[in-house]
């Protein structure tokens, strides 16, 4: 048995979901942003991709 199907009903589970989908959608596409079309990493991806994992931290 999963972790949340312990702590949570399904509805709250999908409440859940559905309130992360937006973190998780912007986050996804600034990662992707940070690092798309780079074949290389350098010091810009790794500066590109601190930024954005402390403010999606931070948010």
């Amino acid at each position: 048995m999963s972790f949340f199907k312990k702590i949570f009903s399904k509805e709250k589970k999908e409440t859940l979901d559905k309130g992360l989908e937006k973190s998780k959608s912007s986050f996804f596409n600034k990662l992707s942003k940070a690092v798309a079309g780079k074949s290389k990493v350098d010091e810009d991806v790794l500066d590109n991709l601190e930024e954005v994992l402390v403010s999606s931290d931070v948010g």
